[in-house]
């Protein structure tokens, strides 16, 4: 038995304000698009038995018109080919109340599309085969009752269970995100011939038959040297392939040590180290140890034209602390100092800490641009 298992693919997620001068879409945006067809042009061209989708089909749980248009029309090409086709849903297309309609219903209409998106275990039977379905849950007492569930079928030939949560007792497996839940490692029983997993964006393997597949698209610098695919698997003699898909390229340069450099040097040193190797890419640079004077003279206008061809482009400027001013240690930071010692007095998450700290010096930094 063959089985095609992609996950995470967040129809709908857009970024930087880029935009494709003929369609007018943002270019994140048709990025996401653009592999989502990719899958499905292989898996209708290697006829697997079963294709798994392990959750976040969409980035969100409103998705615009359009996300819905290619969700449906990329899912009615598997319809078409009989391809038995399953649709679990994330954390990110799961409703806070179980009041709130959700898309998914619409995939109902599909044959050969199951979608399981009622916050609560389901098991399909389709063909010899059993599908043990564990969506992103409205309550944790659903997920642990959902867990209780997951025994393979022994009238089944082949029993698979599919998952969209982080491994508790795994810290790899954890993407810190809102609205994350977890399942424990002792769930994941070696007696199912396949566990699809998905919620984490890595390739990962978590036992001889778990794996997490990881997305099809870059969405966040975390990601940045990422193998971004999906996952043939065959379970009669097991073998799990991962396939790659054509993701954006992101690049996070050597920092840029600024100290004893003049803002001059910074610009030289900066068009030396990015020069031919930035084309549509998403570029981050750290300049480490800038003086703010030395911030204030850089010339603009000329760093904007060198990293001009790059698809976005993020600066990081960690300033230098001058340890002989006369300054009191009450005195005001810079904007990103004060940002950043605020989060220290907020109670998060490693990585989600990292994450929004990221984001807001982010914004803070391209503020900080326009308005030089």
């Amino acid at each position: 038995m063959k089985i095609v298992h992609f996950s995470d693919t967040h129809l709908g997620h857009s970024d930087y304000g880029k935009f494709d001068s003929e369609s007018g879409i943002n270019k994140r945006e048709n990025d996401v698009y653009q592999v989502f067809k990719e899958i499905v042009d292989h898996i209708i061209k290697a006829k697997p038995d079963l294709a798994i989708h392990a959750g976040d089909l969409f980035d969100s749980i409103r998705p615009s018109n359009r996300a819905i248009s290619i969700a449906l029309e990329q899912l009615s090409r598997l319809s078409k080919e009989k391809i038995p086709t399953v649709i679990i849903a994330g954390n990110h297309s799961t409703p806070r109340q179980k009041s709130t309609d959700t898309i998914f219903k619409i995939l109902q209409y599909f044959p050969d599309i199951y979608p399981v998106f009622g916050g609560k275990y389901e098991k399909l039977k389709i063909g010899d085969c059993s599908i043990h379905a564990i969506p992103h849950s409205y309550s944790d007492e659903d997920l642990q009752e959902g867990i209780k569930k997951l025994k393979p079928d022994k009238s089944s030939k082949y029993n698979i269970m599919v998952a969209h949560a982080a491994i508790r007792g795994v810290e790899e497996a954890s993407w810190g995100e809102f609205k994350e839940q977890t399942i424990p490692v002792s769930a994941l029983k070696s007696d199912f011939d396949y566990i699809a997993l998905g919620h984490y964006h890595r390739f990962l393997k978590i036992k001889d038959n778990a794996y997490y597949c990881g997305s099809p698209e870059r969405i966040s610098f975390n990601e940045v040297n990422d193998k971004k695919g999906f996952l043939e698997v065959t379970l009669d003699d097991f073998s799990v392939k991962h396939v790659p898909t054509t993701a954006r390229d992101m690049l996070i340069f050597k920092p840029i040590e600024c100290e004893k450099l003049s803002a001059t040097e910074i610009v030289t040193e900066l068009e030396k180290m990015v020069s031919g190797k930035i084309n549509d890419k998403i570029v981050k640079v750290f300049f480490n140890n800038i003086p703010r004077h030395v911030h204030s003279s850089l010339d603009l206008q000329k760093i904007r034209q060198i990293m001009s061809n790059a698809l976005h482009y993020e600066p990081v400027y960690n300033w230098k602390f001058d340890d002989s001013s006369n300054m009191v240690s009450s005195q005001i930071g810079s904007i990103n100092e004060e940002f950043e010692n605020y989060l220290k007095n907020i109670e998060l998450e490693k990585k989600e800490l990292e994450e929004i700290k990221s984001l807001g010096n982010e914004y803070l930094n391209n503020v900080i641009e326009e308005e030089a």
